[in-house]
């Protein structure tokens, strides 16, 4: 490590002397020194596994800061908000109080963080918008806001898509109000910047985008290196970015807007008619579909189903097309709001015929066109259609990844590597076995899991199933758990239905601890209302398995209901396991099996999240000791003492005069 930066992290060193209860962990000099190594090299990439406590975030700050300029930028992108907020609150306004030489970072957030002013404007003159309060009050935080980021406002506004910036209607340096615009604002302080702060959606939206060899579209300025944090999302957002979606609630939003527009202009009626029809046609085959996801091939009966729905989506594309030349045709002269007005709704036409096409007309063997439903929208329930990459090391490969790259990275978590190695994720992301330019780098974490936690794993529950008798076994066990920890506990789910199942069996049993349960309120308020309550029990499900951070014994017991592999029926995963087959590959042991080991380590690592947290783990699926495939999982877990008996958990709660006999030994 170079003397600089080992001047952090020394005994005597500058985060010695600003933090309070500083020690020095080999561990956190070690991931600093191979995040630094890496930004040497031209092209370098780090791939880190920081376990929670070595303090992963300012092991790659600090070189971070120490080799980027505003010329040589650095970008940090995180999957998170919460992530995003504590480097832009607390670690980089940190590091810049103790920095010797002063250095300026910025966040970039995508357009629809941002107030539009043209946008706004146009809406003034909108019947609906008059005499609403909350409108009322966006207009007078434009006046005052410096940002425009929506996150400013304390008030959820329905009406922010009409309002927020977007490419359709942005007209760049040609807008009347660019001088004063938030999202060009944000994008000019970025150049001044030498550390950037985005999120993975973003990033790989603007990789997406500087692959297609846009001119002048990039979302981010040039960069020299990138650090992703919370990188076992990479695949997920990735597939995000290079894919396209596309809402039922899409067609009816843009009419509305027309419709609006129309009152002043001269436009077929008929034809808006006949948009919206087309548009309900398209979308009610799917309106029945009674699951979260589906494969739009199968939800489509019939041989020909396809090629009809192919010609309906031609059909709608022409009447898209006939709409956008009716709106060209418009006399906007002298009134430049309403030419504003009609540039945006024109491209709105343009982009939706295009991504419709793709969805439906799209050929390429390495997307699959599929839905998913949502019940809550305003609108009543929403089907959205997306045509999503199956497998993103293809489309990585020759960006990020090539051989000749210029930008280096460093991809890090407390949960990426599976089986001890990182093969799994190379595989996914196409990152080259044979690239001496990729270090790889494990690090345990610092906490002391044999002293300070138990593992439990029930002797009499029979394999997971969905039968009621396993369910109501299922509820005994949390029960008698809940009871030896005095609650105090996060449940965390594979499905939201054996959640609300096992909520309700918890509500009938009348346990003296307040219960939580996802969905209630929004997460953030959850986990407050957990943190304030010492023996609260919290349900969650998918959100509450990362990224929640509870230290201290207000939570002292994490229950896990089963191994969580993907859903089966979930049609992205099934054409994962497809291809993987196809290629002859071993669709459990190199895909479902190194997934659920990533997740149940994210649950696991809910427990210790500080050096004097103590807790329990309790995982509720004995597949982990009667499969071959269990030990393999356990073996990559923190090094903590096992047991299959219930009372074990208990002595370990009971306060120490009372324990009568030792804790199992770690495995």
């Amino acid at each position: 490590m170079s003397s600089k930066i080992d001047s952090f992290f020394a005994k005597n060193g500058l985060l010695a002397k600003a933090l309070p209860g500083f020690s020095v962990r080999p561990q956190q000099q070690e991931v600093a020194t191979a995040v630094l190594q890496s930004m040497r090299k031209r092209g370098g990439v780090s791939l880190v596994e920081a376990a929670t406590g070595v303090g992963k975030t300012l092991s790659y700050l600090i070189p971070a800061v120490s080799m980027a300029t505003p010329e040589r930028k650095v970008v940090i992108s995180t999957q998170t908000l919460a992530l995003q907020n504590q480097l832009l609150e607390k670690d980089i306004p940190f590091l810049q109080s103790i920095w010797p030489t002063p250095f300026e970072a910025a966040v970039l957030k995508g357009r629809g963080n941002y107030l539009c002013l043209q946008d706004y404007d146009v809406c003034r003159g909108e019947l609906w918008t008059a005499g609403d309060p909350q409108f009322i009050q966006i207009g007078k935080w434009s006046g005052t806001t410096e940002t425009g980021d929506v996150s400013e406002l304390d008030f959820s506004y329905p009406g922010w898509m009409d309002i927020r910036a977007n490419i359709d209607t942005c007209k760049g340096q040609e807008c009347r109000f660019f001088d004063r615009c938030f999202y060009y604002n944000m994008k000019r302080e970025a150049q001044d910047a030498s550390i950037l702060v985005v999120n993975h959606a973003l990033f790989f939206s603007d990789l997406a985008v500087r692959g297609r060899g846009e001119q002048n579209a990039n979302l981010l300025p040039d960069y020299h290196y990138v650090i992703f944090d919370e990188a076992h999302h990479l695949e997920t957002a990735a597939a995000g970015a290079f894919g396209v979606a596309f809402s039922s609630s899409r067609l009816p939003s843009l009419l509305d807007k027309v419709k609006r527009a129309s009152r002043r202009l001269d436009l077929d009626q008929e034809r808006l008619k006949a948009l919206e029809q087309s548009s309900l046609e398209l979308f009610s085959p799917f309106a029945g579909i009674n699951k979260p996801d589906f494969n739009v091939g199968e939800a489509l009966e019939g041989p020909h189903a396809l090629k009809n729905a192919q010609t309906q989506v031609a059909g709608v594309g022409a009447l898209l097309d006939r709409l956008a030349v009716e709106l060209l045709k418009q006399d906007t002269s002298g009134d430049p709001i309403a030419k504003d007005r009609i540039d945006g709704l024109r491209r709105q036409c343009t982009r939706a015929k295009e991504e419709l096409a793709m969805i439906f007309q799209g050929d390429d063997e390495n997307y699959l066109r599929w839905g998913s439903q949502n019940r809550g929208g305003r609108r009543g329930p929403i089907t959205t259609l997306h045509y999503t990459p199956i497998s993103v090391a293809p489309l990585l490969g020759p960006t990020l990844w090539a051989h000749n790259r210029r930008v280096g990275a460093t991809l890090i978590s407390a949960t990426l590597s599976t089986n001890g190695s990182f093969d799994y994720l190379r595989e996914r992301l196409g990152i080259p076995t044979e690239d001496t330019k990729v270090t790889e780098t494990l690090v345990d974490s610092t906490f002391d899991y044999a002293a300070n936690t138990l593992i439990y794993i029930p002797r009499r529950l029979p394999p997971p199933s969905e039968s009621p008798s396993y369910t109501y076994e299922v509820v005994e066990e949390i029960i008698r758990l809940l009871d030896a920890a005095k609650g105090g506990a996060f449940l965390l789910f594979t499905s939201h239905r054996a959640l609300n199942v096992v909520h309700e069996q918890l509500m009938l049993a009348n346990l003296p601890y307040p219960l939580l349960r996802q969905g209630e309120m929004p997460n953030a308020r959850l986990v407050e209302a957990f943190k304030s309550q010492e023996n609260a029990v919290l349900l969650g499900a998918q959100s509450f398995w990362e990224g929640v951070d509870v230290p201290g014994h207000g939570l002292r017991l994490v229950i896990i209901d089963r191994i969580p592999f993907a859903m089966p029926d979930s049609p992205l995963h099934k054409a994962r396991v497809d291809q993987i087959t196809a290629g002859g590959g071993d669709w459990f042991n190199d895909y479902a099996l190194p997934q659920a080991q990533l997740r149940l380590k994210q649950g696991f690592g809910r427990l210790m999240r500080g050096v004097e947290d103590r807790g329990v783990v309790a995982l509720l699926d004995t597949r982990l000791v009667t499969k071959r495939y269990g030990s393999d999982i356990m073996k990559f877990l923190p090094r903590s003492p096992v047991t299959r008996y219930i009372e074990d958990v208990t002595k370990f709660f009971a306060p120490e005069e009372e324990a009568a006999s030792p804790i199992p030994p770690p495995r």
